[in-house]
């Protein structure tokens, strides 16, 4: 210590002022280094920070215009039921086995069917199930399809005797006499045939496919019997109807081969009505007549309820005073259908979507507001219907005069259904059971006899 002091005594005080300078540049360099480091990496900071905003917003951006395309690209009823999500996901989490499906949708379980449970080992040749540790099972679901088929049921039919008397054992009841087939293979024919709208042919074909060759005479005569069965049913079946104080009427046509015609066949009409209340359908054929006859025949003039069909003539006979006691109800399905048929025609449109506010008075309001919507509905239409029976646009003989015309004598009709609030806007009812006898005329082209439609009863 004491030879450090003796070296400052020593040195000159310039010395010292010159060292002391030098380590004051040196210092004086750094800090100006270290401030343009400071200054340069503050710069890349900033620079770096206006890049990740823009980034986001380009995100932001990206992800409205994609949620925006998704809600124009997908369907009207998904949007309306708000099942799209209003936020881009990203990193979706995987869907589990029960959740998987089409766009992540839960795939539909059939609970009511045949179950059977089969276990599933591991087929890995290094595989040692003795060896191993359970660690789970996880369910796989698959729908197997098993062909029907008929079953040969033979009854041993045992007899005793006990005393004097003789037991024998009985089979369950036959519905023809003497026959060998169950009332489940006529059930099936019946099905088949008029349900389905299948030819016997095609039924025979289908049956051989199964092993069983089933003769065309005996399905025609089993069909034949069926129909003269149930056919007893009829008059039961009309009392149960014509019981309802609320029926639907329809008839449509299927060509019939008869030799007394030129053409060698005929249009032969078959007249349904429908009970509401218990829904019972009951075929009405009167040798393939369309005549009001048939359908004033089967309804009694002392009805007391409501009728609904269409505006054909026979059906006006309701707004007469032949029956008193009963109202007729339009279809409105049938008043759109004519306007439907005219092609891209602004004014046909217009009164679609009028009669198509009736559907959204009852679908989106409740019953006791639905006669005062639709009134005013109803004067909307008829002011319509009017102003465009003397527009030029109506040209007569045109398809647009013919459709305001028969909208106009219907409107009565379609007043008597938004009256009140326990009839249908349609007779869609109806309409979809008559619709096998047209799937019949697509695939049958025609029936080989009057017998044959008499058999739809």
């Amino acid at each position: 210590m004491l030879n450090f002091f003796s070296y400052l005594y020593s040195m000159n005080y310039k010395k010292l002022a010159e060292i002391s300078q030098a380590q004051v540049d040196v210092l004086t360099s750094a800090v100006k280094d270290l401030s343009s480091t400071v200054k340069s990496l503050t710069a890349e900071v900033s620079e770096l920070k206006k890049l990740l905003l823009e980034k986001a917003q380009s995100k932001e951006e990206i992800e409205r215009k994609l949620n925006g395309l998704l809600k124009i690209h997908l369907p009207k009823k998904i949007e309306k039921r708000n099942t799209v999500d209003k936020t881009l996901k990203i990193n979706k989490p995987a869907l589990t086995p029960k959740e998987r499906g089409n766009n992540g949708s839960k795939r539909k379980e059939y609970y009511d069917l045949l179950e059977i449970e089969e276990f599933v080992e591991p087929t890995h040749p290094e595989f040692v199930k003795a060896k191993a540790t359970y660690l789970f099972t996880r369910d796989v679901i698959r729908y197997e399809y098993i062909p029907q088929k008929l079953i040969k049921h033979i009854y041993k039919c045992n007899s005793y005797r006990v005393g004097d008397r003789v037991y024998d054992a009985k089979t369950p009841v036959s519905p023809f006499l003497n026959s060998n087939f169950d009332s489940s293979v006529i059930a099936d024919l019946i099905q088949k045939r008029f349900v389905y709208g299948l030819p016997v042919e095609r039924i025979i074909r289908y049956y051989r496919e199964m092993g069983f060759d089933l003769p065309k005479s005996t399905a025609h005569g089993l069909l034949t019997k069926a129909a003269e069965l149930l056919d007893k049913l009829t008059p039961v079946l009309k009392e149960a109807i014509l019981s309802d104080s609320y029926i639907h009427f329809d008839e449509t046509y299927h060509t019939v081969l008869d030799k007394k015609y030129a053409k060698g066949s005929f249009k032969g009409y078959l007249w349904t009505a429908l009970s509401s209340r218990y829904k019972l359908i009951n075929y009405i054929y009167d040798n393939g007549s369309r005549s009001t006859k048939v359908f004033t025949s089967y309804l009694p003039k002392s009805y007391s309820g409501a009728i609904q069909a269409d505006g054909y003539i026979s059906y006006k006979k309701l707004d007469g005073w032949d029956y008193p006691k009963a109202i007729r109800l339009g279809c409105v399905q049938h008043c759109k259908r004519y306007f439907i048929e005219i092609d891209d025609q602004k004014e046909a449109i217009d009164i679609i979507d009028t009669y198509n506010k009736f559907y959204l008075i009852r679908r989106n309001h409740p019953k006791d507001k639905w006669i005062e919507k639709s009134l005013v509905v109803y004067d909307e239409l008829e002011a319509k219907l009017r102003a465009l029976e003397k527009s030029k646009e109506c040209l007569p003989d045109s398809k647009l005069s013919k459709a305001v015309t028969y909208c106009l004598n219907e409107l009565e009709a379609i007043g008597n259904i938004i009256n009140a609030t326990d009839y249908d806007l349609d007779n869609n009812q109806i309409e979809r059971p008559m619709r096998y006898i047209s799937m019949s005329r697509k695939t049958l082209c025609f029936v080989g006899a009057k017998r044959g439609l008499v058999e739809w009863r």
